[in-house]
């Protein structure tokens, strides 16, 4: 049996297995990537020590500082965790099984879609969550963003770079920060949909058009070859159903990152720790491998 089994290798729990191994609790890293959505961010401007960094690039330099402590890490997919005496025992896609004394639950999340037609069959078609990884596949035609935050301004200015144009649609209307807006709002090359949405997805093998409504409901059809979703994350709490969650899906923490079943913790964006940030997850990974040793007793 493990000492300690941290799921998710993310920001969060990335900087977990560091605390945990230099506790000397010699963690298990259950993950299905290194990164998470961390590796999605084009542009980091707010983490301490870097002016501006790549998310991709940050989260090698904390894949490279995790390998450097020779921390034992497993590519898998976890579908169930349950109760075991004097523990917990985790299966993974597959069949594998772990078991473990404590777990860290830092699996972060994952993107909202817009569950219209169409959607589903053109996944990997022409639309996309990630203008960060399929920016530019889209090189020089027309898309769209379905999103107003600053996810969604984000992912237009990043898109900018590649495409012809750039069509923004919300139907709350632009809600991003105003730092974000500025680097984005005025460009030739957006135009703004605000208060209008997605009403579905076609085209033939690929996206060639959407349709769109707005306020009066009357319907009009955007030709463009992509459709980039930005309207927020669920939690990928799924794996720690054994924990008490808010009505969001967050998994419920205290200030120690304890859930309500011993020797299960939770960190970073999966929880209702405030803030989903790159920053906070990695200090919340941080407290929770702290506060395991405690549990565990290594001080």
């Amino acid at each position: 049996m493990e000492n300690l089994i941290v799921i998710g290798a993310g920001p969060a729990g990335m900087t977990a297995a560091l605390y945990a191994a230099r506790k000397g609790l010699k963690p298990l890293v259950l993950s299905k990537d290194l990164g998470g959505q961390a590796n999605w961010s084009s542009s980091v401007e707010n983490y301490m020590g870097f002016k501006n960094i790549r998310g991709s690039e940050l989260m090698q330099r904390f894949e490279d500082h995790m390998k450097s402590q020779e921390l034992r890490y497993e590519e898998c997919t976890v579908e169930n965790m349950q109760r075991i005496e004097g523990g917990f025992e985790i299966t993974c896609a597959g069949g594998n099984k772990h078991q473990s004394r404590s777990v860290i639950a830092a699996t972060g999340k994952r993107p909202k879609t817009l569950d219209v037609p169409g959607e589903t069959d053109f996944r990997g078609k022409g639309v996309s969550y990630c203008a960060t990884c399929d920016g530019p596949l889209f090189r020089g035609v027309p898309v769209a963003v379905a999103g107003g935050g600053n996810a969604g301004l984000q992912a237009c200015r990043d898109l900018m770079e590649f495409a012809s144009e750039v069509h923004l649609i919300d139907p709350d209307g632009i809600n991003a920060d105003q730092a974000v807006r500025e680097r984005v709002i005025g460009s030739d090359k957006l135009h703004l949909h605000e208060h209008y949405r997605v009403r579905s997805i076609g085209g033939e093998k690929t996206v060639t058009h959407i349709k769109i409504s707005g306020p009066d409901n009357a319907e009009t059809d955007l030709a463009v070859q992509g459709l980039f979703v930005e309207i927020g994350l669920l939690p990928n709490s799924d794996p720690v159903g054994l924990a008490a969650r808010n009505g969001n899906g967050e998994v419920i923490v205290d200030c120690y990152c304890r859930t309500d079943v011993p020797g299960l913790f939770a960190a970073g964006d999966v929880t209702t720790a405030c803030g989903k940030q790159i920053i906070i997850a990695a200090g919340e990974g941080a407290k929770a491998a702290i506060a395991v040793g405690q549990f565990l007793d290594y001080g």
